[in-house]
């Protein structure tokens, strides 16, 4: 007698929930900066902004149940779960994909409202009609698209529930819906990531921030990269009866989409907070510059007064130098002191100062030594001979 082998495992589910909670915490992330900068430095709250973060709570409810539909049974193979654990998979699983759909949709209505405010004079209208014409036909389409979901079996309990007595008729026209969705939806995916692009080159702007914009917008483009994929793979639902399985699949795809909208509708928004940090930077480099030179002026000067007052008589400063030992000592002083965090400049300075009872003290070969330095003299104003012979740095 032949024993029936295990049932192969998956492991779509895992992944589609590692994959979606980072891009989910990367998407609030970028969105709580984006709304600090709009109410701390902006003092405004406008519409790209909530247009973000409609999305991200949209996005949320469709992630939560998300989870419950993988942990029912979503990524795995449909035999090897049984009636109960599948129909919940599905109950979860078809009510959150209207939610991704609007949450989808509630990014790039984002992404068309920053836009409009961006454009020059230069045919304006006719920019601005396109815009809205894009933002438009994806809400029209979505709207359409999650009404036919829930129209496609009678009673709509048997979407999810296949043990109810009732039909589906409407399975084959909601996948044509489907390719009509997805192709609408990468499109505008496209376009709102292309024409910032087009546009910005026009603007008389400096070509980094040209660049830095492009990149901020380009998400778009991997975003319609994911919707292509997600759409090209919708007709393996009609040909398996394996759903439980592909449907995690396509569900990757959405879920990569929309993250990716909500992170490209709030990029470009957390430009005046990195303008801020830059210039916070920058201000400070120049006040340290500032105050380290006017010390060193002030040192100088205060070097300077204390010569001028030495007593009356003749002074010399006298040392011999060691440019071996003050090389080797002053490099290990300046590690040491980088390492403590801040770094020290240490002037030694040897005075001797003696009339010429104290010059009558001094052997005969360092008096010839200095002799030969009465070149480097300098006069003080009440008369005093000064001779500098080493200042140690």
């Amino acid at each position: 007698m032949n024993t029936p082998s295990n049932p192969p495992t998956s492991k779509l589910g895992s992944i589609l929930l590692e994959l979606s909670w980072a891009l989910f915490g990367l998407s609030t992330l970028i969105l709580g900066l984006r709304l600090f900068s709009d109410l701390y430095y902006m003092r405004t709250f406008k519409l790209p902004s909530f247009f973000t973060l409609l999305g991200l709570l949209l996005g949320l409810a469709g992630q939560i149940l998300i989870t419950y539909s993988v942990h029912w049974g979503l990524g795995k193979h449909i035999e090897s779960l049984q009636l109960t654990q599948i129909e919940m998979t599905m109950t979860y699983i078809w009510n959150a994909q209207p939610l991704q759909l609007l949450a989808n949709t509630s990014g790039k209505l984002a992404i068309a409202t920053l836009l409009v405010t961006l454009h020059g004079p230069k045919f304006a209208k006719a920019k601005t009609i396109f815009i809205w014409t894009l933002a438009a036909l994806q809400s029209t389409v979505v709207i359409i698209a999650i009404s036919m979901i829930y129209a496609q079996c009678d009673p709509v309990e048997k979407l999810w529930k296949v043990s109810l007595p009732g039909a589906c008729n409407g399975r084959e026209r909601n996948e044509r819906l489907a390719y009509v969705q997805g192709g609408v939806s990468s499109t505008v995916d496209l376009a709102l990531a292309v024409y910032p692009i087009v546009l910005f080159w026009d603007l008389r702007i400096q070509m980094l921030k040209k660049l830095i914009l492009s990149v901020l917008f380009a998400f778009g483009i991997v975003a319609c990269i994911c919707c292509i994929v997600r759409t090209v793979n919708i007709s393996r639902l009609g040909q398996t009866s394996d759903l439980t399985h592909e449907v995690a699949e396509l569900v990757i795809w959405n879920t990569a989409e929309m993250y990716l909208v909500l992170i490209a509708g709030s990029l470009p928004g957390l430009r005046p907070l990195c303008n801020k940090r830059v210039r916070a930077l920058s201000n400070r480099h120049s006040s340290y510059e500032y105050h380290s030179r006017d010390s060193n002026i002030a040192h100088k000067r205060d070097f300077a007064m204390k010569l001028s007052n030495l007593p009356h008589g003749r002074t010399k400063a006298f040392a011999s130098t060691n440019n071996n030992n003050r090389s080797q000592e002053s490099t290990e002083n300046f590690f040491a002191n980088v390492s403590n965090g801040h770094i020290m400049k240490t002037t030694e300075f040897n005075v001797v100062h003696g009339d010429s009872s104290s010059r009558a003290e001094t052997p005969a070969g360092q008096e010839d030594e200095r002799g030969v330095e009465q070149g480097k003299t300098s006069r003080g104003s009440a008369g005093s001979d000064l001779e500098i012979g080493r200042i140690r740095t």
